[in-house]
C-alpha cells in the first residue's frame, strides 16, 4: 500500500519551475491548516492539480452533517502573485512509516511539477504565548535560515519538529531544494488565528507576496469558506 496521488484531467502535464511549496497540513493549533486556507482563498485563481489519499490516514471517520467525508491532502496551483503549489489537507498519517511515505510521495509529485523550495508551517504549543507570538526557523541550511532572519522578525529552532513540518524539509533539502520550517507560537485555540496570521506576515515578507494581511475574523471568515468549498 502506498499514498496514490490523483489527478485533475490534464493536470499531469502542469510544470512550475521554481515554484514554492507551502505546505498547509493540520497539527498543533491547526496554524499551518488556516494560514494556506487564507492564501487559497485570498490569491484569487486557484487549480487544483491532485489529491493525495494516504492508507495511512487515521481510520476514524470524518463526519459533517451526517455525511461521512474522506481524509485528503490536495495540490493547489496559484501563478499570482507567484508561482506556488499550496499543499492543503485534513489529515496527516497516523504512523511513522506512513508519515515517511506519505512525505516522500508529495516531494517526488512536487519536483515533478518544477518544485525548487519547500516551505512548512507549524504550531509550537506553549501555556504562555508572546504578543506577538514568536516564530522559530529551522532549515537544513544555515544560509536559508541566515536570509530569512534578515526578512523576518523570528529565532532560530532548538528541538524537535513533529510530522510533515519537518519530514518535508529534510526530504527537499537531501534534493538540493531550497527549504524553511516556520514554527508559530500556539496558545488552546483551534484554529488559532493569531499564529496563522503571524505565519501569513512572514510569507508575506519572504515570498514578497502583494497581499494585505486582514484581522482576525478576516481569518476566521477565509476558513470557514475554505473548509466550506474544498472539504464538502
Amino acid at each position: 500500500m502506498e499514498t496514490d496521488a490523483v489527478f485533475e484531467p490534464g493536470a499531469e502535464k502542469i510544470k512550475v519551475p521554481g515554484a514554492v511549496l507551502v505546505e498547509g497540513l493540520p497539527g498543533v493549533g491547526l496554524v499551518a491548516k488556516a494560514a494556506v486556507a487564507y492564501l487559497l482563498m485570498k490569491l484569487g485563481r486557484r487549480k487544483r492539480i491532485c489529491r493525495f489519499y494516504s492508507p495511512f490516514f487515521p481510520s476514524v471517520g470524518y463526519v459533517r452533517d451526517g455525511r461521512i467525508l474522506p481524509y485528503f491532502a490536495d495540490f493547489y496551483l496559484v501563478e499570482s502573485p507567484r508561482p506556488m503549489i499550496l499543499l492543503y489537507g485534513n489529515a496527516q498519517p497516523s504512523t511513522y512509516y506512513g508519515q515517511h511515505e506519505f512525505c516522500q510521495r508529495i516531494i517526488e509529485v512536487a519536483a515533478d511539477l518544477g518544485v525548487s523550495s519547500v516551505i512548512t508551517l507549524g504550531g509550537y504549543g506553549k501555556d504562555q504565548v508572546s504578543d506577538p507570538r514568536t516564530i522559530y526557523l529551522s532549515s537544513t541550511s544555515e544560509e536559508s535560515v541566515r536570509r530569512a532572519l534578515e526578512r523576518i522578525d523570528a529565532i532560530p529552532y532548538e528541538g524537535q519538529i513533529v510530522g510533515a513540518a519537518g519530514l518535508l524539509i529534510l526530504m527537499a533539502g537531501e534534493l538540493g531544494m531550497e527549504n524553511l520550517s516556520l514554527l508559530i507560537e500556539a496558545g488552546d485555540m483551534i484554529p488559532d488565528y493569531l499564529a496563522a496570521r503571524r505565519g501569513v506576515e512572514a510569507l508575506v515578507k519572504l515570498l514578497d507576496l502583494d497581499l494585505e494581511v486582514g484581522d482576525i475574523y478576516d481569518f476566521s471568515m477565509a476558513y470557514e469558506e475554505a473548509v466550506k468549498t474544498i472539504e464538502s
